[in-house]
């Protein structure tokens, strides 16, 4: 145990979820790219899956580098990060029409993921730098606006991430101790106007945005035609067909069809082939890593280390339990990937950063505690050769 100590550095218990889930990720993305593979990206499975696999190893190396380093650097740069990732989400809504660019080598990039950590980490710089000042009733709204800007311009084009992260930011400001009585206005201005913009969105003859698609989903969720081979309805197909113990790895039938089965609907595929008790473990997984998260979180002294924590812990069940719930048909399709399982580069590569800054946490309470240990050691030493 010591030598994989002095290998990597942070919280062991979310090494190890980390690397089930990847583990779970080649298996399932092998399996399930096949479709894609073939008709999009022109690749064998294999070699789709080995692109994956680069991505897994980048993500082990950003999980591994953030335990080395200090988290006051994901601090100081977190202004510029926030400030290019903002640049980086109104290029591609305003350029580009649409969430994604491609860079040639790297392959294709979704801004909306990196600004979403830049957002919490830019987001737990400010609650800390000004923390005497989170009681001013002006301080709330004020501290929304990056909150605000960045929301938006993910909006247009992935509703969900935007709902979502813009919960995590709420849930990071509370538990900084924003005033509570500032932030709920504030929050009751921003439905008021929600339900404003739904209102006029009714009334135009043409929809603003993605609004069509965001209602025919809803619709679909609402009023299911089983008769259909869409996508929601394989996935539930896929589900039932698995059981408990599963049809077997590879044996995934669903998963040959959908477009989005390494993606979206990932979950669907692993419990179609391994089973509902495998499907649980990865919920329990997730649950774990959030609770070792707020433990991290909890024991840190430092209001930028707790909201990292929090950010990123919640950040990552949250987008979970949503993906799931999609799978198995609790809730509308939303898009969103599952964290470190799903096929990615971008998302794959960003969410091991915020889970860096996690570890790089949870290293520095290691580093104080060893400190603190030998401060003992050393003053039980002196006390000792001063009374003899």
């Amino acid at each position: 145990m010591s030598k994989f100590s002095a290998i990597v550095k942070g919280d062991r218990a979310i090494w190890v979820v980390f690397i089930f889930l990847s583990i779970v990720s080649v298996l399932a993305v092998y399996t399930s790219i096949g479709f894609t593979a073939r008709h999009d990206l022109g690749r064998s499975p294999l070699l789709a899956t080995l692109r994956h696999l680069v991505f897994i190893v980048m993500g082990y190396a950003f999980v591994w580098a953030g335990g080395r380093i200090s988290y006051k650097y994901f601090s100081r740069f977190s202004f510029f990060a926030f400030l290019l990732s903002i640049i980086a989400l109104f290029v591609v809504l305003v350029v580009f029409g649409g969430r994604w660019f491609r860079i040639p080598i790297i392959g294709s990039i979704q801004p909306s993921e990196v600004a979403k950590i830049c957002l919490l980490y830019f987001l737990a710089t400010i609650l800390s730098k000004y923390k005497d000042n989170l009681e001013d009733k002006y301080f709330a709204p004020i501290a929304l606006i990056p909150v605000l800007v960045t929301c938006g311009l993910i909006f247009p084009e992935n509703l969900s991430s935007a709902i979502i992260t813009f919960v995590v930011c709420i849930i990071m400001m509370y538990v900084a101790g924003v005033k509570k009585s500032a932030l709920g206005k504030c929050l009751l201005v921003l439905l008021g106007l929600a339900l404003v913009f739904v209102l006029v969105n009714m009334l135009l003859d043409k929809p603003l945005f993605r609004s069509e698609t965001w209602a025919s989903r809803v619709d679909k969720w609402l009023h299911p035609d089983p008769t259909i081979y869409n996508q929601e309805n394989m996935s539930h197909m896929a589900v039932a067909r698995g059981g408990l113990f599963g049809a077997g790895i590879g044996n995934t039938i669903h998963g040959r069809l959908m477009t989005q089965a390494h993606n979206d609907f990932i979950y669907a595929v692993i419990v179609e082939e391994a089973g509902s008790l495998v499907g649980i473990a990865i919920l329990l997984a997730y649950s774990f890593l959030y609770l070792r998260c707020l433990v991290v979180a909890r024991k840190c002294d430092k209001l930028f280390g707790k909201l990292v924590c929090v950010g990123m812990g919640t950040l990552i069940y949250v987008q979970a339990l949503v993906h799931i719930c999609v799978s198995v048909g609790v809730i509308p399709v939303t898009g969103q990937t599952l964290p470190f399982i799903s096929y990615g580069g971008s998302a794959y590569v960003v969410m091991s950063i915020g889970l860096g800054g996690v570890q790089s946490v949870a290293q520095d309470l290691k580093r104080r505690k060893a400190l603190e240990e030998r401060n003992a050691q050393k003053s039980n030493s002196q006390e000792k050769i001063t009374s003899e």
